[in-house]
């Protein structure tokens, strides 16, 4: 009885790891997927969002074989780091054999799914595959890149969701989408090494970076993102969606004020914990729906 129980308990143990390996609290970067679902006006369209809820489990589960792998690749690091020396596999809670099968099978039902969606989606989702393990293997190395590559991702999921609906693809949607997730990777990079006592055994690139640089980095970011924003609403969004500017710039600063003043960069979820940031993004996107929806171009008709 005593032994049947131990297993159990193994069992119950290994299967929490496994979801832990898998990073629920990071599904919400497959959010980015709907970008294409509201900008191109196809929220209301039942076929389109079925495709792209799909393609967000197809990246939910491709994500997971990812994070599995990286986990297993970079144990030794992990181990070293005072946040990631708790994960499934750098502690032991999951065996490797486990985890490794464990990917297997997501690999496979990310990939079908991407296959239902369409052929062009399946070659996003491969792209994306190739791209972190370039990224596990020696680009996350390199200054500068390691960060790049990371937004690249964000970059992809948001082509993805344009695929996965056949709509036209906007350069504004990517140059927003790359600066936007350049901006939380610099920022993650920053509170990195402002936690670690000694960074580089974390993350090697560590050891090249400065707070300065970073800081500096984070600036520009910053700033080229909210022009790049601007000009979109100047030039492709109207007169109306001029008007989620301030919302945009707050959403931006709130960002750079809380990464420096709370030293919480290292996960951008804090986020969904700051009230202000919350409300000025719930208004936002409402505003920015009523815009692309024409709601208050009707509204003028109405009272006209």
């Amino acid at each position: 009885m005593a032994r049947a129980h131990a297993t159990r308990s193994r069992v119950v143990v290994t299967l929490s790891g496994l979801v832990k390996e898998m990073r629920p609290w990071q599904w919400y970067k497959q959010s980015v997927l709907l970008l294409g679902l509201v900008f191109s006006r196809s929220l209301f369209d039942p076929i389109a969002v079925t495709n792209v809820a799909l393609g967000i489990v197809a990246f939910c589960a491709v994500a997971g074989t990812t994070y599995i792998g990286n986990d297993i690749l970079d144990i030794e690091e992990d181990r070293n780091h005072p946040r990631k020396k708790h994960r499934p596999i750098a502690s032991g809670q999951v065996p490797i054999p486990v985890a490794v099968s464990f990917a297997l099978v997501l690999f496979v039902v990310g990939l079908a799914l991407s296959w239902y969606v369409g052929p062009l989606f399946l070659l996003v989702v491969l792209t994306y595959l190739g791209q972190n393990a370039l990224y596990s293997s020696f680009l996350k190395e390199i200054v500068i890149v390691d960060v790049m590559i990371v937004a690249i991702g964000f970059v992809l999921r948001a082509i993805a969701g344009v695929v996965a609906i056949d709509v036209y693809l906007s350069p504004w949607l990517v140059v927003c989408t790359f600066l936007g997730a350049l901006m939380l990777a610099i920022g993650k990079r920053r509170h990195e090494m402002a936690v670690s006592d000694d960074p580089a055994a974390s993350r090697g690139t560590l050891a090249e970076y400065t707070e300065e640089i970073l800081d500096q980095l984070l600036v520009v970011v910053l700033a080229a993102l909210v022009v790049s924003y601007s000009l979109y609403t100047f030039f492709r969004g109207g007169l109306w969606m001029m008007s989620t500017l301030p919302f945009a710039f707050f959403a931006a600063f709130r960002y750079h004020f809380l990464a420096h003043t709370q030293n919480l960069g290292g996960d951008p979820t804090f986020l969904f914990g700051d009230h202000p940031f919350l409300v000025n993004l719930a208004v936002w996107g409402l505003l920015v729906v009523a815009v692309l929806y024409e709601v208050p171009v009707r509204l003028l008709g109405l009272i006209t």
